[in-house]
């Protein structure tokens, strides 16, 4: 394809209407004949009078237009009288005008006839569902997809251009940086180039096919060997051989029968301990090892992979058999695998207990081999986290009674279903179908190349690429102001904890010194690394070589990431870190560092933007803020004290009193549901969701009393065609928009089953019926919110 300068150099054509034969002078010109004069000034005169006709008819049309804005506004104010301090002027800046028709654009066309106190969903979003279609190759689409595929972009465009030596948009771009520091920056950027590339390079990718992946395969299965033939159960004797292909799995970041890694200790949040949790499924949950369907593509898939990839003629004639002996075992780590409400509930996850111990209780894994072959060699483990030992215990008798054949061909799957996205060949093809069709998508539908590659230089370099983002697409000014609204949402929580009546007073008063202490991260990090430093950043990725290979880059990468995990060991936990890169389109609250953490990319249109009424920000990502800090007072974070210390820190009183409030939204959100795979209705889990409904409510009662408190000395502005709503009302109008979406029917029900999270339109009914100042703004006839907590 020709680049756009020489798209415009070969137009050809001329400004004038031409004569009809061409005619050059003697050097080269065109030449121009007396008869054309005579014709060319009749031309100019009549071009000159079409010219101040089209002068006048444009400058009437904007007279016009003028003069339909005021009258409409002015009819629109008889309408509906202005509230005592609202600001009745327009903001008509571009920015404005954008804000106003995204939300007319989303708004049902029946909007002003719908009852907003009801079906508060459909009148902000039912716009968007007519507008958009998701994706072929999405499960799903939302605001916050769109968001995402806005960041993507950016990403994208970062990837494919040259290094932005001319950029000045802060004290760290391009342009401002010192002579050394310049080089280790571009030298970062060609780094994120070169994996970039390595990934869009599908010629080569083809080319090699799944080589790469049959190299590990062969590795595993001379890990942990099986006769031909050889149907008997695993022995004691094969334990050593097992625990050594856990081992070559856990280290190229593959999981197999449990989980393992490093974290903060609950209870001591400045030390890393070891951690391990129930693991093994390859479904999303165990609920779908019961679908009859599923199950039967499952194993289909995975008799295509064996037939493909299995290292041994009798164990790919046998392919069919041992996919179904590998689900069958599934099964059975399935009926044993805890509740996911129950994995996140830290009084029944947190169990301390000696490496010694945890191998006498599942003897088939030998847990202690498996974590000394994987901490530092100056580290000791001694103990670790084992989250729900019975777990360990039950798939360690599962092993032992099930067919080396089996276990073995598990172990091969597992490598496979975490490395196949990184080939390329029909080999892999089953699985790529399978996945697509278990979220509802065409079985042969694939992404857009640069997508992949973005999401994955996003994963493996990902602070270098958020440096250059955040030169993109970020400001100290927008820093500040989501600082600002942050601070506002912890001054209200502290008043609203202050005037609940439930709630101790002896509590009160350690809750406010909570809030008080949690650390607020915004935009990107500073240390660890700092990714305004290039040399920082540098050391970060030290030891990682990216080259034209996308598989080795990724194994690579890989090994680099799990080393780094564990050489946490026998250090303070570092508090300068982040979980998401600054581009997410995201934000979380970690309980244990009593932190709260919103990246860039969650800071952007239509959740926040500066130069916008204050309802925009404040109902969109003040929510979001107030959200994540209402977590610390969920049925989770409620546990951990103002320094992140699992312990009991409230009276007896209030956690009655807490637990009282909390069932009412367990019963409210397991009255939404879903439309189930056979049709019938599948119920939201109240109880898995629980922590993020409080939050969802928190939030916004707590940022709509934020942009108050900011508005009553200087009231917002209105946005241009949105008057039929109050101030109040767009504040929830903007709050419910972020949630505006659409999804397979298919991916709705894997999240019923996985998601800690409502599905979005209950996130708006439920989260407005708790909201006594949306029930005030929108004068439904009850004014009691359904549950209450904050």
């Amino acid at each position: 394809m020709a680049d756009r300068s020489q798209a415009q150099n070969s137009e050809r054509t001329p400004l004038l209407r031409g004569t009809g034969d061409d005619h050059v002078d003697e050097n080269g010109n065109d030449a121009v004949r007396e008869g054309d004069l005579d014709d060319l000034d009749d031309q100019v005169k009549t071009w000159t009078r079409r010219r101040w006709i089209s002068l006048f008819v444009s400058a009437f049309l904007i007279v016009a237009f003028i003069v339909i804005l005021i009258v409409s506004g002015v009819l629109s104010r008889g309408r509906r009288k202005p509230l005592p301090g609202m600001n009745t002027s327009l903001c008509l800046t571009p920015a404005c005008i954008h804000a106003a028709s995204e939300i007319l654009y989303n708004l049902s066309p029946d909007y002003q006839t719908i009852d907003a106190c009801t079906h508060f969903d459909n009148l902000v979003c039912d716009g968007f569902g007519d507008r958009h279609d998701i994706p072929q190759d999405r499960s799903s689409y939302s605001t916050g997809t769109i968001m995402s595929e806005n960041g993507q972009t950016t990403l994208r465009h970062i990837l494919e251009s040259l290094y932005p030596s001319k950029s000045e948009h802060s004290s760290f771009s391009p342009l401002n940086l010192m002579k050394v520091a310049a080089s280790s920056d571009e030298d970062n950027f060609n780094m994120i180039q070169e994996a970039y590339n390595s990934c869009m390079n599908e010629t080569a990718l083809q080319k090699i096919g799944v080589a790469p992946l049959v190299n590990l395969i062969d590795q595993i299965v001379a890990s942990f060997p099986v006769a031909e033939g050889n149907s008997e159960p695993v022995q004691q004797a094969d334990y050593a051989a097992l625990s050594d292909t856990i081992i070559l799995l856990e280290k190229i970041g593959v999981g197999s029968f449990i989980g393992l890694g490093v974290g903060a200790d609950d209870k001591n949040p400045d030390v890393v301990i070891i951690q391990a949790y129930p693991s093994g499924l390859s479904l999303p949950s165990p609920e779908y090892y019961q679908d009859n369907d599923t199950v039967a593509l499952y194993q289909t898939a995975l008799g295509e992979v064996f037939a493909a990839l299995l290292p041994t003629n009798s164990s790919k004639a046998s392919a069919q058999d041992l996919a179904q002996s590998v689900v069958d075992f599934e099964k059975k780590i399935a009926a044993i695998t805890p509740p996911p409400e129950d994995q996140s509930d830290v009084t029944k996850y947190y169990n301390i207990v000696k490496l010694a111990d945890a191998a006498k209780i599942g003897p088939a894994i030998r847990l202690d081999a498996v974590v000394t072959a994987l901490v530092p060699e100056n580290y000791t483990a001694d103990s670790l986290l084992l989250a729900f030992p019975e777990f360990l215990s039950n798939v360690s008798q599962i092993i032992s009674d099930t067919p080396k054949s089996t276990i073995q061909s598990y172990l091969v799957w597992k490598l496979v279903d975490a490395y196949a996205s990184y080939v390329e060949g029909p080999e892999v093809q089953p699985i790529v179908q399978f996945g697509n069709a278990l979220s509802g998508k065409d079985p042969n539908t694939k992404s857009e190349r640069w997508k992949t590659c973005v999401s994955y230089v996003d994963s493996t370099l990902g602070w270098i690429l958020s440096r250059f983002y955040i030169e993109a697409a970020f400001s100290d000014e927008a820093k500040k102001y989501g600082d600002q609204i942050i601070m506002d949402i912890k001054h209200q929580f502290i008043s609203k904890l202050n005037d609940l009546t439930w709630m101790d007073d002896s509590v009160k008063k350690l809750a406010a010194n909570k809030v008080n202490n949690i650390d607020q991260k915004i935009g990107f990090p500073t240390t660890s690394p700092n990714i305004t430093n290039p040399e920082a950043l540098q050391a970060y990725y030290s030891g990682l070589t990216i080259s034209d290979s996308f598989f080795n880059n990724t194994l690579l990468s890989n090994v680099r990431e799990i080393k780094r995990g564990w050489a946490a060991l026998g250090k303070p936990v570092d508090h300068g870190e982040w979980g998401m890169q600054a581009d997410i389109v995201n934000a979380y609250y970690n309980p244990v560092g009593n932190e709260i953490v919103f990246p860039a990319g969650i800071m952007q249109f239509p959740v926040f933007e500066l130069g916008l009424p204050g309802y925009v920000s404040y109902g969109a990502f003040a929510s979001v803020a107030g959200h994540e800090l209402s977590h610390a007072f969920d049925n989770s974070g409620r546990h951990y004290d103002e320094h992140g210390n699992f312990t009991d820190w409230w009276t007896n009183n209030t956690v009655q009193e807490f637990d009282k409030r909390a069932s009412c939204f367990v019963d409210q959100y397991s009255n939404f549901t879903v439309q189930g795979s056979n049709g019938e209705p599948l119920h939201v889990n109240g109880k898995l969701t629980l922590g993020e409904n409080i939050a969802d409510a928190g939030g916004v009662s707590a940022a709509f009393a934020a942009w108050k408190d900011r508005t009553a000395s200087a009231p917002d502005q209105s946005l241009p065609g949105l008057d039929f709503f109050t101030h109040d009302q767009l504040f929830f109008v903007f709050y419910a928009n972020w949630w505006c979406g659409k999804v397979r029917k298919e991916q709705a029900v894997q999240a019923i089953y996985t998601d800690p999270h409502s599905p979005a339109f209950a996130r708006v009914l439920g989260t407005t019926a708790n909201s006594r100042a949306f029930r005030e703004s929108f004068n439904c006839p009850v004014k009691e919110p359904t549950c209450e907590l904050w």
